[in-house]
């Protein structure tokens, strides 16, 4: 799981339930505007719930932002091969109460310059490929 842009300082890399790698962004397919380092941490077993990383929070949506600037949630399609929520591909089976909060958290996040131009890539990177092949794999 990826961090996002400041994330990092809710860390203090002696977690033992953490294990941590550092990339350039430009190691990965990450949003141009990403300057700093991009740090990826793999749970080693149990996490302590209320000190997960944001995405690991949200699992398994993602926001979108159309191309008129609608903040959306989508299910991830990354998440598809560890998620039966995910391949069953109803967003609504989700609760609720969590659709509502994840969007609240993501419309504050997204107001970070950083947030916001990384969510508006990988929402028009989603746009080129919604129609390729390889997508119906996922399904």
């Amino acid at each position: 799981m990826y961090l996002l842009p400041g994330e990092e300082v809710m860390f203090d890399r002696t977690e033992d339930w953490l294990a941590w790698q550092e990339h350039a962004p430009e190691d990965y397919d990450f949003c141009p505007d990403w300057r700093e380092p991009v740090y990826f941490v793999l749970c080693r077993g149990a996490c302590p719930r209320e000190r997960r990383p944001f995405a690991c929070r949200t699992f398994p949506v993602t926001p979108y932002l159309t191309p008129g600037g609608e903040l959306e949630l989508r299910l991830d399609d990354d998440a598809v091969p560890v998620c039966p929520l995910v391949r069953g591909g109803d967003i609504n089976l989700l609760d609720r109460r969590f659709l509502a909060r994840a969007r609240l958290a993501w419309e504050e996040l997204i107001k970070d310059p950083r947030i916001g131009a990384h969510v508006e890539w990988e929402s028009r990177n989603r746009d080129r490929t919604a129609g390729e092949p390889w997508r119906k794999l996922l399904r």
